[in-house]
């Protein structure tokens, strides 16, 4: 019997373990999906292995409007349900924290995670709109009530880094930064058909200057660093600048 009993539990322990497909991210406490809207999925690159986890913080409760009139009341959250994710790249797959399959669910006032992960191939390349629907589920007045919901602001563009790094070297060329998103640092190589000198800005999304110099390049390959220790997370835009050449590229920040 104690034999039978510590092979069930050990039995359960190594499926709970296998059931942990990702870890969220420690770094988001507030309430929320991470990334957000703004900072999006990162870029996925043909023939390179694929892994973006997004951190799910689900509310312990919402306000609803009970009555037609008055304030709403608080009510508390049963479950958030992922119920079905559509658009991914070919091959692409969803998993949750302890769900292999659809339907994943996250219970009120609980922090956990997707991850959505492959390998694109040639021929792929694309910007992929993701949906994300399902149904969430509060208890109202002691009745469990349930609202269908849709996300559908993250998209996963997939790219060849063969051909879009490889730089004419007789004219003006930038390639986009690695790694892409940006932790800490990334470098860009950028092409010059002549000595000169290179205006470089760089711009959150909204605008507003976070980097701007002047540099001096030679002929030929050279490379810049981006240096993102300072910079919060998100979207932000390099612009290089060559006598009225003008090139303009997206990056994103996610640590």
């Amino acid at each position: 019997m104690k034999k039978t009993l510590l092979s069930l539990m050990s039995s359960f322990a190594v499926t709970l373990l296998m059931a942990q497909n990702c870890t969220p991210d420690g770094a988001f406490t507030d309430v929320g999906v991470y990334p957000d809207s703004a900072t999006n999925l990162a870029v996925a690159y043909v023939g390179q292995a694929y892994s973006q986890t997004i951190t799910v913080i689900t509310p312990i409760d919402t306000c609803v409007q009970v009555l037609p009139f008055g304030p709403c009341t608080d009510v508390p959250i049963d479950s958030i349900v992922v119920e079905s994710v559509t658009g991914l790249p070919p091959g692409f797959t969803i998993m949750a924290e302890n769900f292999n399959d659809l339907n994943f669910q996250f219970p009120g006032g609980t922090t956990s995670c997707m991850i959505v992960q492959g390998t694109a191939q040639a021929g792929d390349e694309g910007t992929y709109p993701i949906l994300v629907s399902g149904t969430s589920y509060a208890t109202v007045a002691g009745l469990q009530q349930s609202q269908p919901y849709s996300v559908d602001y993250y998209f996963i563009e997939v790219v060849n880094p063969v051909g879009i790094e490889e730089l004419d070297k007789l004219t003006f060329s930038i390639s986009q930064n690695a790694p892409n998103p940006v932790k800490n640092y990334a470098t860009i190589t950028y092409n010059m058909p002549s000595y000169g000198n290179v205006s470089v800005q760089i711009r959150n999304i909204l605008g507003e200057m976070v980097a701007n110099e002047v540099i001096s390049a030679q002929k030929g390959e050279n490379t810049y660093q981006i240096d993102a220790t300072s910079l919060s997370n998100g979207v932000y835009f390099y612009q290089f600048s060559l006598n009225n050449k003008v090139v303009t590229k997206k990056f994103i920040v996610n640590k």
